[in-house]
């Protein structure tokens, strides 16, 4: 799409955004698309949605097949201003921060047609589904792996100034067979110093106390979310006080309830959950202290050999080809399970693919950067076409007068 095409159907929409839903609407909408340039698909561009996979009190998310590649589409519910509002605010949350995190939800496009957002897709689904389901195998291991791709993706947040508010097991998101963690759901998030509050935001099961109390509060409170999901898996158990409904909130703020302890638990992580669940916020340790330690005891740990099934192996087939867009042409010959040297080679080429999505999407975000510069040079062409043809006129008004 040309400049000129672009630029008239942003214009376009919103007109039309003003028209539906006023100006709050139509600014919200003006800085995703103009401000900060995010690409978006075009009311004409039909999309394939495949599957619903949630929803929540304002938002529908689906999956959805645009350009060959698999996405989220999160969409309000119904087209009432209040939740497109809503799913257009936490768009320009997720754009607050300019740099990537592979642990932190990414906005990839605005649908004109729908006002959602498109996100990327997560395969292998929330923490909290993976958790209650019975066949579910994880180890330890799994559970600092993590607990420091949590700690690392609210501690990058905060050294934004941003707080989350409402981190919890069904805001986090797997992928890459369940090794990696993508920290999802905005809606709640707020810059920090902003955060005096009239009423209390976040789940009930991981809000910090001093939320429900209506105090002031900062970045701490994700200090005990996290540490609430921490016990939550290891304990394998969603619900760390039973079927309470909120009444456990009071017990909580008045009498310092906190989960039971665990049974064969290391110390050490019992001292840093009871540390991050402190009842004043300022004891609690940073993220990123947290994060330090659990790269700490990571580090000593023997590397876990990699195990293939078929199963996976077409997973990560279809991850390269559908998600990524790679022809088959580059996919890794399928391994000789039972053969080591089978697997190593399996394995070193798996390491080249990984490589060749990096560069993919360094790419992209470059291309994206020469959009950018592209547009400026317009600008300033028709700037001084501009300033000639003034230029032009006034010399045309003096020769009339004389």
């Amino acid at each position: 799409m040309d400049i000129v095409t672009k630029e008239k159907t942003i214009n376009e929409v919103l007109q039309k955004a003003q028209k539906e839903g006023g100006v709050v609407l139509k600014e919200k909408l003006r800085k995703l698309l103009v401000e900060r340039n995010i690409p978006f698909i075009p009311l004409t561009t039909e999309i394939d949605s495949l599957r619903s996979l949630g929803y929540g009190v304002f938002g529908i998310v689906e999956l959805i097949r645009y350009q060959k590649k698999l996405y989220a589409h999160k969409r309000p519910r119904q087209t009432t201003n209040e939740q497109r509002n809503s799913i257009l605010e936490e768009g320009i949350k997720l754009t607050d921060i300019a740099e990537r995190h592979p642990n932190i939800q990414r906005l990839n496009f605005i649908n004109l047609r729908t006002f959602g957002i498109v996100i990327d897709y997560c395969s292998n689904g929330s923490l909290d589904v993976f958790v209650r389901e019975k066949h579910s195998n994880y180890t330890l291991v799994d559970v600092l792996n993590w607990g420091y791709q949590l700690a690392d993706a609210l501690s990058f947040l905060h050294s934004k100034k941003i707080i989350h508010r409402d981190v919890k097991m069904q805001n986090i998101l797997l992928k890459d067979n369940y090794q990696t963690l993508v920290l999802t759901d905005y809606g709640t998030a707020t810059q920090l110093g902003k955060s005096w509050m009239t009423d209390n935001v976040g789940t009930p099961i991981t809000m910090a106390p001093e939320v429900f109390a209506y105090n002031q509060y900062a970045e701490q409170c994700d200090t005990y979310s996290w540490a609430i999901v921490f016990w939550q898996l290891i304990s394998k158990q969603l619900l760390p006080y039973g079927n309470q409904g909120k009444g456990f909130l009071i017990s909580v703020v008045r009498e310092k309830l906190r989960p039971p302890k665990l049974n064969h638990c290391p110390e050490l992580f019992l001292a840093l959950m009871y540390r991050s669940w402190h009842s004043d916020p300022n004891e609690r340790p940073t993220l990123l202290l947290i994060k330090k330690i659990l790269q700490l005891i990571l580090n000593t740990l023997p590397k876990k050999k990699e195990e293939y099934t078929d199963e996976m192996i077409n997973e990560l087939n279809n991850q390269w080809t559908n998600e990524y867009c790679l022809s088959e042409k580059y996919l890794p010959v399928q391994p000789r399970l039972t053969n080591e040297q089978s697997i190593n080679l399996y394995q070193e080429h798996l390491t080249i693919m990984k490589r060749i999505i990096t560069i993919q999407k360094d790419i992209q975000e470059l291309k994206q950067k020469q959009a950018k510069h592209d547009h400026y040079e317009a600008v300033l062409d028709e700037n001084d076409q501009l300033q000639k043809e003034i230029e032009a006129l006034r010399s045309k008004t003096v020769y009339e007068i004389r």
